[in-house]
């Protein structure tokens, strides 16, 4: 058995950012093992991870910061890519 990541804001913000990306259809889903695009949870996703950010800011260590602003412009521009 596998042992759980320690909770953290990092933690939040990872696991957020993978289920965006699976969401996107850049990841293939874990428990289908199939790369589907869904559009509805791509977006919830996005928003929430962007509530995230607004309702943290100014109350983060550099490392948060940036990996809320990295993962935000990764999905960004996937989901530009993918959806405009």
């Amino acid at each position: 058995m596998s042992e759980q990541p320690e909770a953290s804001f990092l933690t939040i913000v990872y696991t957020m950012a993978t289920q965006a990306m699976i969401a996107l259809g850049e990841i293939p889903n874990p428990m289908t093992r199939i790369a589907r695009l869904d559009e509805r949870q791509a977006r919830w996703h996005l928003s929430s991870l962007r509530i995230l950010a607004a309702k943290t800011q100014g109350n983060l260590d550099d490392a948060e910061t940036a990996a809320i602003e990295n993962a935000l412009a990764e999905i960004e521009k996937v989901y530009a890519d993918k959806l405009g």
